[in-house]
């Protein structure tokens, strides 16, 4: 199998006692088939599948002169919802406030990354930490979207991964860009 990659920010396993809230709530691990680690959580900025290794060394440039635009700043997860119907959702998350500034990070890259790798533009970026992924079965599920008191993630970088679905934890960084 080819190596997969994403850019992303990792998010700290202090967010481990609210995951395991809601997993145990809504019976997750018994509804889905991904369960990710607590060292895999993360906003994913672009995700790039397979990608030509001549390449990484040209994307990495791009990505240390992006994070060397952007000044460090702060997300706010603020709740838990989902991907597809309540019923049955395909993902389920850990919500994030919407930011100017994570938005804009995320435009470069997608933009920058995207013409290197001649790909178009991302439709749209809902900022989020998957939490539990590929449903088990068509049972009926229900699972309320929720707020929480928003807790604040500093965000002083991002990072490049590379995917390995047969480990735990399955998402390796290769590289990490600070921000100014």
């Amino acid at each position: 199998m080819q190596q997969h990659y994403f850019i992303g920010i990792r998010i700290p396993s202090t967010f481990e006692e609210q995951v395991e809230s809601f997993k145990k709530k809504y019976q997750l691990e018994t509804a889905y088939k991904v369960i990710p680690h607590i060292e895999d959580l993360h906003v994913t900025l672009l995700y790039l599948g397979t990608i030509p290794e001549n390449l990484l060394p040209v994307l990495k440039k791009e990505l240390v002169e992006i994070a060397a635009r952007h000044p460090a700043f702060s997300i706010y997860v603020d709740g838990l919802s989902y991907f597809g119907t309540s019923s049955g959702p395909r993902v389920v998350y850990l919500s994030v406030k919407e930011s100017i500034a994570l938005a804009e990070l995320q435009k470069e890259i997608d933009q920058t990354i995207g013409n290197q790798l001649r790909r178009p533009m991302s439709e749209r970026f809902v900022p989020h930490v998957t939490i539990a992924k590929k449903r088990k079965s068509t049972d009926a599920l229900v699972i309320q979207k929720e707020s929480i008191q928003p807790i604040e993630v500093a965000v002083q970088s991002f990072s490049f991964f590379a995917v390995h679905p047969d480990k735990t934890p399955k998402y390796e960084v290769i590289e990490t860009f600070e921000l100014d």
